[in-house]
């Protein structure tokens, strides 16, 4: 990767597609009265995790109304075309194809967009429990049509939201090639973020639209 770019050639587009791994079996009960939610604690009841990662889907309103979220095909996508005069010029901020940017648990604006992808999600269970987590899984590199490849760890994010001081979901870089913890979720509580995602753009890569996918699994004992 320490090559020169290819030329000629278009400049690099960089892909990140954020897909989705998660269980969602609710009857939702609801939740305490807040104006915003980041992290918010949930009534008690059947085990049941819900997240969203981007565009999710509820019916009936959202959670704080009794709204019932159900399952959403959409994977979203994070990208960013480096242009060829600046290859290697360093950090680039990514944009999404999301257009969420309510929270889903009391519709308060809360995202940023193209800049910022929403999550959020809850673990809900009846009695004493260890806490569910959040992962995020990332394949070692993104890959052209060539074959060439980038790291998956010069995608970063930082993690906000409007008034989300300090952030719930940490910031972080991927690992690649790995599963990484990025968030523990007590047992009967609602958590989101905002995620701006970030190319570190340090080195010289050929030519080309170089694509990955994330999925992000939200697990419970």
């Amino acid at each position: 990767m320490n090559s020169p770019p290819k030329p000629p050639g278009a400049p690099p587009a960089i892909w990140a597609c954020l897909g989705l791994r998660a269980a969602a079996l609710l009857a939702c009960a609801l939740a305490p009265s807040a104006s915003r939610a980041y992290v918010v604690t949930i009534t008690a009841g059947p085990k049941a995790l819900y997240l969203q990662v981007g565009v999710g889907t509820f019916t009936g309103g959202n959670f704080s109304s009794g709204g019932i979220p159900g399952n959403n095909a959409t994977i979203n996508r994070v990208t960013v075309t480096v242009p060829a005069a600046s290859i290697g010029a360093g950090t680039l901020p990514m944009t999404t194809d999301s257009p969420v940017t309510a929270s889903s648990y009391d519709s308060f604006v809360f995202c940023v967009v193209p800049a910022q992808v929403y999550v959020a999600g809850l673990f809900r269970t009846p009695g004493a429990s260890a806490n569910a987590t959040l992962t995020a899984t990332a394949p070692a590199t993104l890959v052209n049509g060539a074959g060439d490849t980038i790291p998956f760890n010069t995608v970063s994010w930082i993690s906000g939201g409007i008034g989300d001081s300090p952030a719930t979901i940490p910031s972080g870089t991927f690992v690649g090639g790995a599963a990484q913890t990025l968030y523990s979720v007590t047992r009967n509580t609602w958590f989101e973020s905002c995620l701006q995602f970030n190319y570190a753009n340090l080195q010289f890569v050929p030519a080309g639209t170089f694509t990955g996918r994330v999925s992000y699994t939200l697990t419970a004992p």
